[in-house]
């Protein structure tokens, strides 16, 4: 028997095993058992339709909403810790500048005793001296 008899023989056995298999209508549970390749046969998304024969998008749209849900949840999480984050910087520059200014209000306070302590002697004022030549 040569090589072309073997092919013949071949695909006259296939094409008989398709017409038997066209007879029966191919149908598979949602999920199957393990077989023995530990292969899981699923229907696709597409494959499920409704009564009416149209095309069902609620697993759609679950799986949007949740989608939908978790980046939210991550984007407020975020901006979140923006805000914080920029706050915290905003303290930071207000401490610094009130520092400056709590400095500056000691520098002040200081020379303000320093001008009551000369013009004052004992709690008493003290007349400053006229400096001005009254005979010009």
């Amino acid at each position: 028997m040569s090589i072309r008899d073997e092919i013949r023989e071949l695909c006259a056995a296939h094409d008989r095993f398709m017409a038997e298999q066209a007879s029966e209508p191919i149908r598979r549970p949602p999920v199957s058992e393990i077989d023995p390749d530990e292969i899981i046969y699923k229907e696709s998304a597409a494959a499920a339709t409704t009564k009416t024969g149209e095309q069902g998008w609620e697993g759609w749209e679950k799986w949007l909403r949740g989608h939908l849900d978790n980046e939210r949840a991550v984007f407020t999480e975020a901006l979140g810790e923006f805000g914080y984050e920029l706050r915290k910087e905003w303290q930071q520059e207000r401490d610094a500048e009130l520092l400056k200014l709590r400095a500056e209000l000691a520098e002040l306070k200081g020379r303000v005793d320093t001008l009551l302590s000369l013009v004052t002697k004992g709690g008493e004022i003290v007349d400053l001296p006229d400096w001005r030549k009254r005979h010009a």
